[in-house]
């Protein structure tokens, strides 16, 4: 049953790649070419892991936005304050980055106020010659990926298209055809990619900080929106809801559902039957939570941290029971991490960076290295999701501390 499970896993990850999956040169997306967390690239080596092969640090400024790549660039964002003999100046800057040298290719600035945990939440999102990415307050930036200049831009709380967000815009965009698609409002909005026109929108609601994902099942595509504790399951074409399924968890909703299976919709702490458009409970644990740091699936086997009681732990769940196989208590209270084939690499809590076995069995470190080093300023957090591409790693912190480190042979 395992084996078959495992099976059909690879072929559903193959089949929904066909859907979301963008080019195999970059991580153009949140959460990666599969919106899995998960790299299948062979040619590095973990013993690689050594401060020697840090390419290049640098400072981005204060920001939750993972990385994106595409070719020889990288993409990002993040928040200063800028002192001048008269002023302070607050903004935000997209960055585009040269992989190999560290060195700004181009940047987008525009003002920003501080906020509370401060700096922009979302991943760009990168399609074809077009950059989309989102700032805290809720403007909506189409850049041109060559330049940097900005082709439009929208307003998504002024123009009062969705609610004002109390923890800012955090969902990231995702586009299907010419449709620019955001968990936002009760069951989502989407919007025209070219221009920014509304195609639907949905009633003003809180959403979680989750991504849609697109879900291509019986000959339609269709998204997975969250708002407070309900999963909705959303025609894109139309906005129409089809179903819907309240969550046992209120603060699981914040985390990214994946699809296994046999129709299996994983959603952090929940296992869910999809049946067409219908969604039922197989199980639930309410130990396990993420808390907005989606886990990642290796064969039938869920890595991912939670915070329950407060405490840093890492989880190996088994994804038939949704009981966990060992618990490694981490590090301070926050971390994140990605597979690439069978190892996970962690970003702990302290900017260190873990290389360990995906195995049920326990946990196995295989190499580890601390990176990020200024983790007794405020406002530093270490839960910002890796990004792995061309045996480079790609990390940053809440505080806007970036690296690179090739693993690459």
């Amino acid at each position: 049953m395992r084996t078959l499970l495992v099976l059909l896993f690879c072929v559903m990850v193959f089949f929904t790649a066909c859907e979301q999956s963008a080019p195999e040169t970059g991580w153009t997306k949140w959460r990666g070419p599969n919106v899995n967390s998960v790299s299948s690239e062979t040619n590095w080596d973990a013993e690689k892991l050594d401060s020697s092969n840090i390419v290049w640090t640098k400072d981005i400024g204060f920001g939750h936005s993972a990385i994106s790549t595409l070719g020889d660039k990288c993409y990002t964002s993040g928040w200063k304050e800028i002192a001048t003999e008269t002023d302070t100046i607050a903004e935000t800057t997209i960055f585009c980055i040269d992989i190999k040298t560290g060195e700004d290719v181009w940047t987008f600035t525009y003002p920003a106020a501080k906020r509370n945990y401060p700096g922009p939440r979302v991943t760009p999102v990168i399609d074809n010659d077009k950059l989309y990415t989102i700032s805290w307050e809720g403007k909506l930036f189409c850049l041109e990926l060559e330049t940097g200049n900005e082709v439009w831009s929208l307003d998504l709380a002024a123009d009062s298209l969705t609610a004002i967000e109390y923890w800012g815009y955090c969902p990231s965009p995702v586009i299907h055809n010419n449709l620019l698609l955001l968990n936002l409002n009760k069951s989502g909005i989407a919007l025209d990619k070219t221009n920014g026109d509304v195609v639907w929108n949905s009633s003003f609601k809180n959403s979680s900080w989750a991504s849609v994902y697109l879900i291509n099942n019986e000959e339609k595509m269709r998204g997975v929106f969250q708002s407070d504790t309900i999963i909705y399951l959303v025609d894109v074409e139309t906005g129409e809801v089809e179903s819907s399924y309240k969550k046992v968890t209120d603060g699981a909703i914040n985390d990214d559902v994946i699809l296994l299976p046999d129709g299996m919709l994983y959603a952090n702490d929940e296992m869910i039957k999809l049946s067409g458009t219908e969604m039922e409970q197989v199980w639930h644990n309410d130990s396990i939570p993420s808390f907005f740091r989606t886990g990642v699936i290796v064969g039938n086997y869920s890595y991912q941290f939670s915070d329950t009681k407060r405490k840093n732990n890492l989880y190996c769940v088994d994804l038939e029971t949704g009981i966990p196989q060992w618990v490694q208590e981490m590090d301070g209270r926050w971390g994140n991490l990605l597979a690439v084939n069978d190892k996970l690499m962690i970003l702990n809590s302290s900017g260190k960076v873990i290389i360990a076995n995906a195995t049920p069995e326990k946990y196995d470190i295989v190499k580890e290295l601390q990176v990020l080093t200024n983790s007794n300023k405020p406002d530093y957090f270490c839960w910002i999701a890796p990004t792995f591409v061309d045996g480079k790693l790609f990390i940053r912190n809440s505080i806007g501390e970036m690296a690179c480190i090739n693993l690459g042979n």
